[in-house]
């Protein structure tokens, strides 16, 4: 039987320029509703203490106050991609937070309860590892990885690889090797054929 859940928060990271698909992909069409609300209700639906919204202040992202969802904006004058995003929204709840992009529609509320979600003691960051490299955008950051974040930012190494690379290394996270019927819950939607097929 597996153990209760340990509190950790999640955030829907929706604040991508979308320049491949040439529209803002949270606002794509996804079976009935906008992508982000698709994405958003997998993340209420898992058990975090606290549900937070990572986007741009021009986004017409609208969440009732009755929700309990908390937006964090982007700063206007600077584009941190991810990384920026990710790291203001760890240090908000410091605590361990489940990331989902907006982008991967077809990544599931169970993977993500199964896989993602702490259960046990010690809590370290947890990432799978597929063909491409570490999936950087649907893993579990822990405040502990947040002075690499930090120092990346403030020497403008935003790539996300090498940061999840140091903490495995220094023991602040672990990665799983990808299964191949897992492989289609992290496939990302960047242009409209990604969407077709």
């Amino acid at each position: 039987m597996t153990p209760p859940p340990l509190p950790f928060a999640a955030a829907l990271l929706a604040g991508g320029r979308s320049t491949r698909m040439k529209q803002d992909k949270a606002l794509l069409h996804w079976h009935g509703q906008d992508l982000w609300q698709a994405q958003l209700h997998k993340l209420q639906s898992i058990g975090a203490e606290r549900v937070l919204l990572s986007c741009r202040s021009e986004q017409p992202l609208y969440v009732s106050p009755s929700e309990g969802v908390e937006v964090v904006h982007d700063p206007e004058d600077v584009d941190e991609g991810p990384l920026g995003a990710i790291t203001r929204c760890l240090e908000l709840v410091q605590m361990p937070l489940l990331v989902l992009a907006v982008d991967m529609p077809w990544m599931t509320a169970a993977f993500l309860r199964e896989h993602l979600v702490p259960h046990a003691e010690p809590v370290t960051g947890c990432f799978f590892r597929g063909p491409h490299g570490d999936e950087t955008l649907s893993g579990l950051y822990v405040p502990a990885m947040l002075p690499l974040m930090q120092k990346a930012l403030c020497e403008k190494h935003l790539a996300l690889q090498p940061i999840i690379e140091a903490a495995v290394h220094s023991g602040l996270a672990v990665t799983h090797p990808l299964e191949e019927a897992q492989m289609p819950f992290f496939h990302n939607v960047n242009t409209p054929h990604d969407l077709k097929h």
